[in-house]
């Protein structure tokens, strides 16, 4: 891509970053229908923010989703996910393990993830679902072999997501669970430095014509793959 291009991708990707960071600071709480308008047999899904992202980023997706008939959770103890990854798949667990999958005849449960969420969805689905209760990861634009964009911020939390950082190098040790995930790459991520980007291998891997990390959260088409990925998983199970 053209140098001129690549600068405005990062104005456009980063108006879309105040959008969301705003949604955040407005939405404290979900919509009642989250949790309220459920149709029958429609899997409950869990809403997994990226760093320096609280649910309400996520929320245009979210919204979309419980619309479509799905109860959708939140994990609000991740506050603005600085959390190492381990310590937020334990609160992502303690949301699941409330969550009553036998009510209405429930399957399990699906991680809608972006960014570092989908780190932390990877994480779970090696290291805590013994289980099975977790039925897959649809992650967006998420660093999977990392990213060394991570270099140039030295805290703790950011660290973790170079591409040499023990926890990645962990995460890429766990090919068995690959094949539960679905894996969406925008064309351009501004943010992902790697090699490959969000490719995962092992795992169902969806490109889309969209030039940046936060924009894409936010793309129609995305939102119609999510949706047709969490009913294909049901189906499945």
């Amino acid at each position: 891509m053209k140098l001129h291009k690549k600068i405005l991708s990062w104005v456009v990707d980063y108006g879309y970053m105040i959008h969301g960071s705003v949604t955040s600071l407005i939405y404290h709480k979900p919509p009642k229908h989250y949790l309220n308008y459920v149709l029958e047999n429609k899997v409950p899904v869990i809403l997994v923010p990226g760093i320096l992202g609280k649910w309400g980023f996520m929320k245009t997706l979210g919204d979309k989703i419980s619309l479509a008939g799905h109860p959708v959770y939140i994990v609000p103890e991740l506050g603005y996910n600085l959390f190492k990854i381990p310590d937020s798949a334990k609160k992502l667990r303690d949301v699941i393990e409330k969550i009553d999958t036998k009510k209405d005849n429930l399957k399990g449960v699906i991680l809608i993830a972006h960014s570092k969420g989908g780190l932390i969805g990877k994480y779970f689905l090696a290291h805590q679902n013994q289980d099975n209760k977790v039925l897959g990861l649809i992650s967006v634009a998420t660093p999977f072999s990392g990213s060394s964009m991570a270099k140039l911020l030295p805290l703790d939390s950011i660290q973790e997501l170079t591409t040499d950082s023990k926890i990645i190098l962990d995460l890429e040790k766990h090919t068995e669970v690959n094949n539960k995930i679905i894996s969406i790459c925008p064309e351009y991520d501004n943010h992902v430095w790697a090699e490959k980007g969000s490719y995962l291998d092992g795992a169902k891997n969806i490109g889309v014509n969209v030039h940046g990390h936060h924009k894409i959260i936010f793309d129609k088409n995305v939102e119609d793959i999510v949706l047709k990925y969490i009913e294909e998983i049901t189906l499945q199970n």
